[in-house]
């Protein structure tokens, strides 16, 4: 007896943006548009251009679905982040602060909106922010670990300490918490610790410059100039061809 094998589900353009298929994903989008004036739509394929980085084209995307529904969360979420990506920071706060009022339980949206307030310079704001995320997602590494860094900016390097030791027991091999963790014992007196986590660090990303230069730094004042010479050019060679790494992510 021949069975027939069941039809398979044609992928919509929401399944072809998870799997990272942008340009199939509009295709779909741009089809199940002809048939549907859902917003939803809309605002997915407002999040695909912003992932594609065609972010001009992003934000009139998201304009449409504000004009037709003005207290759509993702829409305003979608049209920070992508201003937040332009470096137009104060307006993607404003964005990002009226997707939170609308959505109080977008913990994205908070992470981004803390990220925007750490780089204008309201660290209360943003550890605000990110501790808004953690009440959400109490496994959240970025969270935890943007927590630390606005800490650590603000001088409580105790609780910095924590909040990194936190990000590293969710995940353990992120090269750049072990370096901040390594900064925030250093700033504390407690060298040799400090000296552990930057090796750490080395060890899994041998090119991570906030490790090289801060564990040069600490072996100067250490008074270990041969050893403090031999990485400090490491960290001067790589940085010829590094940007320098994000502070929050």
């Amino acid at each position: 007896m021949n069975s027939a094998k069941p039809a398979r589900r044609k992928r919509t353009g929401a399944d072809l943006t998870s799997l990272g298929r942008y340009h199939e994903a509009l295709k779909a989008f741009d089809e199940e548009m002809k048939d549907s004036e859902d917003l939803d739509l809309l605002f997915m394929k407002a999040l695909t251009m912003d992932r594609m980085g065609m972010f001009s084209d992003a934000l009139n995307w998201c304009e449409q679905v504000i004009q037709k529904e003005p207290e759509h969360p993702d829409a305003w979420f979608v049209r920070g982040i992508t201003l937040y990506w332009h470096a137009q920071l104060s307006d993607a706060a404003r964005c990002l602060g009226h997707a939170v009022a609308l959505d109080p339980d977008h913990g994205e949206a908070w992470l981004i909106l803390g990220n925007c307030q750490y780089q204008i310079g309201d660290l209360d704001k943003a550890l605000c922010s990110y501790d808004r995320v953690i009440s959400l997602s109490p496994d959240h590494p970025n969270a935890w670990y943007n927590r630390g860094v606005c800490l650590a900016d603000l001088e409580r390097f105790e609780e910095a300490l924590a909040s990194y030791d936190t990000c590293i027991h969710i995940n353990p091999r992120v090269s750049v918490v072990h370096a901040n963790r390594g900064v925030a014992l250093a700033s504390l007196g407690r060298a040799e610790e400090a000296l552990s986590a930057f090796d750490f660090a080395l060890d899994l990303d041998p090119r991570d410059l906030t490790a090289l230069n801060n564990k040069g730094l600490l072996l100067s004042g250490l008074g270990r100039e041969e050893e403090a010479m031999v990485v400090l050019q490491m960290a001067r060679e790589l940085a010829r061809y590094q940007s320098i790494p994000r502070r929050v992510w």
